[in-house]
């Protein structure tokens, strides 16, 4: 999990925003200067900065350069469901499960 200073987040709420995702398997990290949400941004061919986004990669992914590898897929909570602002899926949990469970299964 990385966490970037947006809406109005700083680094010492970090310690409390772990709870939301608290597998002990999860490693949390801040990005003060938002170098992650303006690289991917620019991965995503998104409009605005890429934060509240969810991303899956496939087990070959390598970071080779200066921006984020290309995911092999993704969601995200900007806008709403109704509304979203971004074009990609919106969030929804159990699709994003599944997507997961099938990266799982092809690793095994």
């Amino acid at each position: 999990m990385v966490w970037v200073p947006l809406s109005r987040g700083m680094e010492r709420d970090v310690p409390n925003a772990t709870s939301e995702v608290a597998d002990p398997r999860a490693t949390h990290y801040w990005d003060g200067d938002g170098q992650l949400v303006k690289g991917y941004r620019e991965v995503l061919g998104m409009h605005e900065p890429a934060w509240d986004i969810y991303i899956l990669y496939s087990p070959d992914a390598r970071w080779d350069g200066d921006r984020p590898p290309q995911p092999a897929y993704w969601m995200h909570q900007l806008g709403s469901k109704r509304r979203p602002r971004v074009d990609a899926p919106f969030w929804d949990a159990a699709l994003f499960l599944d997507k997961v469970r099938f990266a799982m299964s092809a690793v095994r």
